[in-house]
């Protein structure tokens, strides 16, 4: 009898330890596929990557796995990582080039002064063009007025005369819309530098 005892006891025993293991077991919460919050001893291998809860056996959540990242998420956070490795590289060139406001202020009024030089030559240009113009036109007007043909030649000078002339014009129009873009480019970079400058403060 004391042996059956015994092994009785220590039967009890290792019930009562299985009994307290199942009774502290986890709980894991999880959204099924029609939606439903479904609590169980486990997660089936579908629903893991929508993500789950751990519940202690008192319904307190020990654990939250978040639901893996969609396509689309995915995506979104390549595209933001890949933008700011790109701002970074930008904000460090920023402040290669230019270690205060008024490098920057130098610079752009070193580049808008070339543009003007530019645009200034190119209108010099213009009025030599004009006057050779009218020096050809008038050569012109007197071979008319002598009842002779317009030289072939001529009429060329003064094709290749508007030619040029155009082509000046247009580039004056394209320096002008630089300085425009060259303002608002610098005012952006301004705008930035103050921005890392006061950082770093």
């Amino acid at each position: 009898m004391p042996a059956f005892k015994r092994v009785m006891g220590f039967a009890l025993l290792a019930l009562g330890a299985c009994g307290s293991s199942l009774a502290q077991a986890d709980l894991y919460r999880y959204i099924d596929d029609k939606g439903v919050t479904v609590l169980d001893s486990r997660v089936p291998p579908q629903f893991i990557s929508r993500g789950y809860e751990v519940l202690d056996s008192q319904g307190r959540v020990k654990l939250v796995v978040s639901a893996a990242p969609t396509p689309a998420e995915r995506e979104a956070t390549r595209a933001a990582l890949a933008a700011q490795k790109e701002q970074d590289v930008a904000d460090s060139n920023l402040l290669r080039l230019y270690s205060s406001e008024a490098d920057l202020e130098r610079a752009q009024n070193r580049q808008l002064q070339q543009i003007d030089n530019q645009i200034t030559a190119s209108k010099a240009s213009i009025d030599d063009l004009q006057l050779e113009r009218e020096e050809l036109q008038s050569r012109a007007a007197q071979a008319e007025r002598a009842g002779r043909e317009v030289d072939s030649d001529l009429l060329a000078e003064l094709s290749a005369v508007d030619a040029e002339t155009a082509r000046l014009q247009r580039l004056i129009s394209r320096k002008r819309q630089e300085i425009v873009e060259n303002n608002a480019e610098f005012d952006r970079q301004r705008e930035r530098l103050k921005f890392l400058l006061n950082e770093d403060d």
